[in-house]
């Protein structure tokens, strides 16, 4: 039988994608950031990143938001041409929907919207279907 499960945040990703490589704004985030995927796809370049806080994943959605805003305000001209350059740059905040939980909420202040609109970033929110874990995920 299912044991009920609290709907909560899992992830803030960063995901990048180009025309051109990828790897140098990867190098620039190293030590502060997991890479998930870095290589290229049908159309070009994929990055995509998690935030390392204090050398852990996965800290709530503002601090997560905020690690990354902070790196990415902070781009060498180089570098920030190679964003400016990019198709899509989107942070996807990913939830586990929970089962039998009330809502979980997530607030960002305006003015951290307006910093990634600087940075034109999008936004996209991913929730996870409630799903069984196995005895060795516990």
């Amino acid at each position: 039988m299912a044991t009920p499960s609290a709907a909560n945040f899992l992830n803030l990703d960063l995901e990048i994608e180009a025309t051109s490589d990828l790897r140098p704004l990867a190098e620039h985030f190293k030590g502060r950031a997991f890479v998930l995927f870095l290589g290229p796809t049908d159309g070009g370049f994929r990055l995509a990143l998690e935030p390392l806080i204090e050398g852990k994943l996965n800290a709530d959605p503002a601090t997560c938001t905020e690690h990354f805003l902070g790196i990415l305000e902070a781009l060498p001209e180089n570098l920030l041409n190679l964003w400016s350059g990019c198709r899509s740059r989107v942070f996807d905040y990913g939830f586990d929907g929970g089962l039998e939980s009330p809502p979980n909420h997530m607030n960002l202040p305006t003015s951290t919207l307006a910093r990634a609109a600087k940075l034109d970033l999008g936004f996209r929110i991913t929730v996870y279907p409630f799903r069984e874990r196995s005895a060795d995920e516990e």
